[in-house]
């Protein structure tokens, strides 16, 4: 009975964590991450697209940040973004409107949700055919697709305070683009990473342009376009985190010096003190181990990945 008590009770915990925070009401769409789109439960789903850049074909200067979670492909070549987008406006369980605060996510449909304000991002993408060119496919949000021009149109919240935490689902990763610097907005029960993809625009008199409420980024670069993401995943973020993605230094607890202390210390000394050095050495080996996976990245970054179904 007890046992059955104790499944009942996690069922219900579980019940209740996945339906109060839900998706929002409305039409929109957020970033793919690499583990695909957020959770929404089984009243409705995500549909799926992308679009790609061909970006600057003399000396491209394409970036991204070293944190990287996104679902679409990046290379010097040209640059896909992929979207998860709800395009039925009914919500799973209490979803309502999205909270206050300073964050953006992709506009779908005639208007924004209730309380956001609509701003947009042009992208002026290499007009000469040398690479592959602009494409496009499935679901994707407001905007202009054209075969040398993309206008992406967002949907901004900008009256709240970005460190004061707001509830959104946090079973799964998911992303937010930053609004108004390069800050995180802070969500209940997850860790934040800043991440950013600079696209290369077309160098021959170039008309990308922003306006509106739009995510911020574009103002940093004006002759290429640099947009700030923010991916959140489960877990618990340190109160000294701002959301920037930055390590956390703890700091260490005091300890009593007693002479048990320093006697146990001096008997494990020549143990720490023999295996120091293989520690060491798996270190550095596991560095140069990292350091040529990133150049691999970088030198081979649009490995291909299958088309939406």
């Amino acid at each position: 009975m007890r046992r059955l008590f104790g499944i009942t009770f996690l069922f219900l915990a579980f019940h209740q964590v996945s339906s109060e925070y839900s998706w929002p009401a409305g039409t929109y769409g957020l970033p793919e991450t690499a583990t695909g789109c957020p959770y929404i439960g089984k009243a409705s789903s995500w549909k799926r697209g992308f679009t790609y850049h061909n970006t600057e074909d003399e000396f491209p200067a394409n970036k991204r940040s070293q944190s990287y979670h996104f679902a679409a492909n990046f290379s010097q070549h040209g640059i896909q973004q992929r979207f998860c987008i709800k395009d039925q406006p009914s919500s799973n369980g209490n979803g309502g409107k999205w909270p206050d605060g300073k964050y953006c996510i992709y506009k779908k449909g005639d208007s924004c949700p209730e309380g956001l304000e609509e701003g947009f991002i042009r992208w002026d993408d290499e007009h000469r055919k040398l690479d592959r060119t602009n494409q496009r496919s499935g679901v994707l949000p407001a905007g202009e697709y054209l075969p040398t021009k993309t206008v992406i149109n967002y949907c901004c919240q900008r009256h709240g305070d970005v460190m004061k935490a707001i509830n959104l689902p946090n079973m799964k990763p998911f992303y937010l683009l930053a609004h108004g610097g390069p800050q995180c907005q802070h969500v209940a029960g997850t860790r934040a990473s800043l991440e950013f993809i600079k696209f290369d625009d077309n160098d021959r008199g170039s008309q990308s342009g922003f306006g509106g409420a739009h995510p911020y980024g574009p103002e940093e670069d004006l002759f290429n376009t640099k947009v700030y993401y923010c991916y959140y995943e489960p877990g618990e973020e340190s109160t000294e985190d701002l959301g920037l993605g930055k390590k956390v230094i703890t700091k260490e607890k005091p300890h009593s010096r007693t002479g048990l202390a320093l006697a146990i210390g001096c008997g494990v000394l020549g143990v720490v003190l023999g295996t120091a050095s293989i520690v060491f050495a798996a270190q550095r080996i596991m560095a140069r181990r990292a350091e040529a996976l990133e150049t691999a990245n970088e030198e081979y970054p649009d490995i291909p990945k299958p088309d939406l179904p």
